[in-house]
């Protein structure tokens, strides 16, 4: 798979799998929902390695920039986690 496909897959991936972490925290709270939930925001994170490892842009650009104070910006594809 080419660089720029394999992007767009992970950025898919992460979209879907953040769209069922939704229905996953709408169920009733217990042990097994709550690690559930970890799991799959570990897949999210995990993904966006992979677009780093890729070299895809940073979704967070000034998370370093200690300038922007206590500003934590949205991810760049719009994830709700």
């Amino acid at each position: 798979m080419d660089r720029n496909r394999e992007i767009i897959e992970i950025k898919r991936l992460r979209r879907d799998i953040d769209a069922k972490l939704q229905e996953v925290k709408a169920l009733d709270p217990c042990r097994e929902v709550s690690l559930a939930v970890t799991k799959l925001e570990e897949a999210i994170m995990w993904l966006g390695m992979d677009l780093k490892r890729l070299h895809d842009v940073d979704p967070y650009p000034s998370s370093k920039d200690p300038s922007t104070g206590d500003v934590i910006e949205d991810t760049s594809d719009g994830l709700i986690m």
